[in-house]
C-alpha cells in the first residue's frame, strides 16, 4: 500500500511548481481521459445529457436526488443520499433489479467513483455545485467501460468553482461550497451537517428512535498544465463522513483519500491523438448495527465493523483514428484492481461481542476494446465495438476468532475459510444505428434508432465474502458468486421538431444471466441448518445468489415542450418489469418480481422564467408499488412527492434561492421489515442559500 502511494506521488506532479512554471500559458484547458464520445455514439445508445444550469436550477441540492427526474435512474431504496446508509446507496437504471452494490458505473472526470470494496457510490462526496454536466447512459453495455456497467453509465464532468454557496433550513441543516482557481489550480471545499430525518415510520416509533443526522466534509485540489506535448490534469482529494443510523448505538463513518492524473497528447506517438487515466483511491469505513427490541425501547449491539479498508488502483489508455468520411475508430485499454477487507465484531451475547472477523479478498478486471463509428449515408450513422475483458479474484478469506475465552485462551481461531483463486475472460459487443428519415415532408424533425448490446458485472469483494447483519435481518456471503451477465436490444424513435415538444420514446427487452439477489432463506427464529447462524425473532436469513436468468422489459418515455419563452415542461415515464425466470432450486422466485423494482415510474417538471433574474422550478416524482423482498410478500405502498425551488439573480455575482424537497410531507415507504416494521425516507426539507461569483 505504502509502495502505491509513493507511484501516485511521483505520478502527479507538484502542484506549485507544475501550475507556476505555466501561469502564462493556462487559460483553459480541457483534458480528457478517455477518447469522448463522438455525437452519433450519444444519439445512438439514448444518452440523457444534463448542464450544469439544470441542476443549479433542480429543487434537490443533493445530485442522486435531483438525478431521479430521469424516470430510469434508482438507487438500491426510496431514499437518498441526505438518509440512506451508504451501502444503500449503489445505482441501477431502468429498474434492473436495484441492489446494495448498484449495477451501473459512475464515473467522474472519467475516473471510477463505485466503492472499490462494495459497489455503492458516496453521493454527498459529489460537488453538485461544480458540475458542468451529467451524461445519464442506459442499456448500453459494457462497451468502452467494462465492469460494473452491466446496465448503463452516469459521466460526471466538473469544472471549476469561482465563487460560493452557503444554505441552511429545516432539521438543522447548515451546507457550504466554496471555491478558487487562479494559474491553473482550483481549490474546492465542502461541509455540511444535518440532524437529520426519523427512519421509522411515525405510528410504529418509539423512545429508542432518533433522528438520522450526519456530518461530512471534502476538499479537492486540482492542478492543470503542460509537459512537452502532453496536457495533464491531477486531483487530490480528501473526504470525511459521519452518519447516524437512527438509534443511539448504530452511526457509520468514512475517511478517504484519492489522487488521479488525467493526460491527453494531440500528436502523440503513431501521430494519433492518446488520452489516459491513472488512478488511486483508499477508503476506510466502520459501522454498527444494532437488535431492537418489539417495544421499540431498547437496543442491543449486533454488529460492529470497526474497520473496513479498502484500495483501488487503475488507468485507461485510449486513441483516436479519424479515418476520414466521418468514420472514427476508438482504441482502448483498461486495468482496475481492487482489495478490501471487514474487520468485525458480531455474535453478541449480553450485549457483548463473542466473535471477531476478517473477511475479504482482492480483484484484477482489464480489458481490450475497438469501437467505430461510420456514417453509412447522410442520414444514417453505425456504430458497433467489441471487447475481452480478463478478470481474477483472489486471496478470499474470511477467518473469525473467539473474544473470550475457550479453553482459558481467547484468540482462538473458530473459523478459518480461504477460497480458490479464480478468473475467467468475458467477452462484449455492442451494435446500433439511428437513421433520420425525412417523414411528413420534414427533414431532420425524426430519429430512429436500435441497439444490441452486451454488458457484465463482477460481484463485488463485499458480495463475495461478507456476511452481514442490518436488525434482525441477516444476509450471508457466497464466495462462488459467478458474475453477471446482460444481452439487450433496444428501438427508440424521436420527434424534435423546430418548434413544439420534443418526444423520444425507447422500448427494450434484456435478459440478465446469474443476476445477483439476497434470496431469502428463511424467517423462522432457531438455528440456520447447514449455516450455523441463529435468526433472531422477526428477522429473517438470506444469502447472496445467482439466478439463473432474469428477463427485464419496459418502455421509456421523455418529453421536453417550451410553451412560451417563459415556461418549459418536461415529463419522463419508464413502465419497467424485472421478472425471475428460472432460479435452480428456488422454485418459489420464479415468475416473481425482482426486490425494489416498481413498475411505474414518472416524473413531471416546470420551469418559469417570468423574468430574466428569477427562475422558478416545480418536480412531481412518482413510484408504483414495489417489493421488498424476492418473493413478492412485503409490498411497498406507492408514492408521490412534490419538490419546489425558486431562484432571484439579485446582481450578476450574486444569486438568493430557496428549496422545498417533499413539499406536502408525504410519507415515502423505503423498507418493510418481516415483523411489519416500515422504514421511510425523509419528509418535508425546507431550505434557502445564497450562491456568490468572486
Amino acid at each position: 500500500m505504502r509502495r502505491a502511494w509513493m507511484a501516485m506521488a511521483m505520478a502527479l506532479p507538484p502542484t506549485a511548481g507544475w501550475a507556476a512554471a505555466e501561469v502564462d500559458q493556462l487559460p483553459t484547458i480541457i483534458i480528457t481521459g478517455r477518447v469522448p464520445p463522438d455525437a452519433a455514439t450519444e444519439r445512438i445508445y439514448g444518452t440523457v445529457q444534463l448542464d450544469g444550469a439544470w441542476l443549479d436550477a433542480a429543487p434537490e441540492r443533493r445530485l442522486d436526488e435531483a438525478l431521479r427526474s430521469v424516470p430510469g435512474f434508482s438507487l438500491f431504496r426510496r431514499t437518498g443520499s441526505t438518509s440512506a446508509h451508504p451501502t444503500a446507496q449503489g445505482v441501477s437504471l431502468r429498474a434492473l433489479g436495484p441492489n446494495g452494490a448498484g449495477r451501473t458505473l459512475v464515473l467522474v472526470d472519467d475516473i471510477p467513483v463505485n466503492d472499490p470494496f462494495g459497489g455503492w457510490v458516496y453521493w454527498s462526496r459529489l460537488p453538485t455545485a461544480a458540475i458542468a454536466s451529467v451524461a445519464v447512459t442506459e442499456g448500453s453495455g459494457a462497451g468502452p467501460w467494462g465492469n460494473q456497467a452491466l446496465d448503463g453509465v452516469i459521466r460526471i464532468t466538473t469544472k471549476p468553482l469561482e465563487g460560493g454557496e452557503v444554505r441552511a433550513g429545516s432539521n438543522g441543516l447548515a451546507e457550504g461550497t466554496a471555491g478558487v482557481a487562479a494559474g491553473g489550480v482550483s481549490i474546492l471545499a465542502h461541509a455540511s451537517r444535518s440532524d437529520g430525518s426519523y427512519l421509522v415510520r411515525s405510528d410504529q416509533r418509539g423512545p429508542i428512535d432518533i433522528q438520522a443526522g450526519w456530518d461530512d466534509a471534502w476538499v479537492d485540489v486540482k492542478a492543470q498544465g503542460e509537459a512537452g506535448p502532453l496536457a495533464l490534469a491531477g486531483t487530490v482529494s480528501a473526504f470525511h463522513e459521519h452518519r447516524g443510523n437512527g438509534t443511539p448505538f448504530q452511526e457509520n463513518g468514512t475517511d478517504a483519500l484519492e489522487g488521479s492524473l488525467r493526460f491527453s497528447a494531440a500528436d502523440g506517438p503513431l501521430g494519433l491523438p492518446w488520452h489516459g487515466t491513472l488512478y488511486l483511491r483508499r477508503y476506510v469505513f466502520k459501522n454498527r448495527f444494532s437488535s431492537v427490541n418489539a417495544a421499540r425501547t431498547a437496543e442491543t449491539p449486533a454488529l460492529d465493523q470497526y474497520r473496513v479498508p479498502a484500495t483501488a488502483a487503475g488507468g485507461s489508455l485510449s486513441t483516436t483514428v479519424e479515418e476520414g468520411g466521418g468514420r472514427r475508430t476508438v482504441l482502448g485499454a483498461d486495468l482496475r484492481w481492487a482489495e478490501g477487507a471487514t474487520h468485525e465484531r458480531f455474535q453478541p451475547v449480553a450485549g457483548v461481542f463473542q466473535r471477531d472477523r476478517d473477511a475479504g479478498g482482492d480483484q484484477v478486471v482489464g480489458g481490450v476494446y475497438a469501437e467505430q463509428t461510420w456514417p453509412l449515408t447522410e442520414t444514417i450513422d453505425l456504430h458497433g465495438g467489441v471487447r475481452l475483458d480478463g478478470w481474477t479474484t483472489g486471496d478470499g478469506h474470511r477467518v473469525e476468532r473467539s473474544l473470550v475465552p475457550i479453553g482459558g485462551q481467547t484468540g482462538v481461531v473458530t473459523r478459518n475459510d480461504h477460497y480458490d483463486d479464480r478468473g475467467g475472460a468475458l467477452p462484449s459487443a455492442r451494435l446500433g444505428a439511428d437513421w433520420r428519415p425525412e417523414l411528413f415532408g420534414k427533414p431532420g424533425d425524426w430519429t430512429l434508432r436500435a441497439a444490441a448490446y452486451t454488458g457484465f458485472r463482477l460481484p463485488t469483494i463485499n458480495e463475495l465474502y461478507r456476511p452481514y447483519r442490518v436488525g434482525n435481518d441477516i444476509v450471508e456471503a457466497n464466495a462462488r458468486l459467478k458474475p453477471e451477465r446482460l444481452a439487450g436490444v433496444e428501438a427508440g424513435v424521436t420527434w424534435a421538431p423546430a418548434t413544439g415538444p420534443t418526444v423520444s420514446l425507447t422500448a427494450y427487452h434484456d435478459g440478465v444471466t446469474d443476476a445477483v439477489d439476497n434470496v431469502q432463506i428463511t424467517d423462522r427464529p432457531g438455528t440456520v441448518p447447514g449455516f450455523g447462524v441463529v435468526v433472531p425473532v422477526g428477522g429473517t436469513f438470506a444469502q447472496r445468489r445467482n439466478l439463473d436468468r432474469v428477463r427485464a422489459e419496459g418502455v421509456e418515455m421523455r418529453a421536453t415542450w417550451a410553451l412560451d419563452p417563459t415556461l418549459e415542461a418536461g415529463l419522463g415515464y419508464l413502465w419497467s418489469r424485472s421478472t425471475v425466470l428460472r432460479a435452480d432450486g428456488l422454485p418459489a422466485l420464479v415468475g416473481k418480481r425482482l426486490s425494489q423494482s416498481p413498475l411505474h415510474t414518472g416524473t413531471a417538471d416546470l420551469t418559469w422564467t417570468p423574468v430574466a433574474a428569477v427562475t422558478t422550478a416545480l418536480r412531481v416524482k412518482a413510484s408504483g408499488q414495489q417489493y421488498e423482498d424476492g418473493l413478492n410478500t412485503r409490498p411497498l405502498a406507492p408514492t408521490v412527492t412534490v419538490d419546489l425551488s425558486a431562484a432571484w439573480r439579485v446582481r450578476e455575482s450574486l444569486e438568493l434561492f430557496a428549496t422545498a424537497e417533499n413539499l406536502f410531507d408525504r410519507t415515502v415507504e423505503s423498507g418493510r421489515r418481516v415483523d411489519g416494521l416500515v422504514a421511510i425516507a425523509p419528509g418535508r426539507i425546507i431550505s434557502g442559500g445564497v450562491r456568490v461569483n468572486w
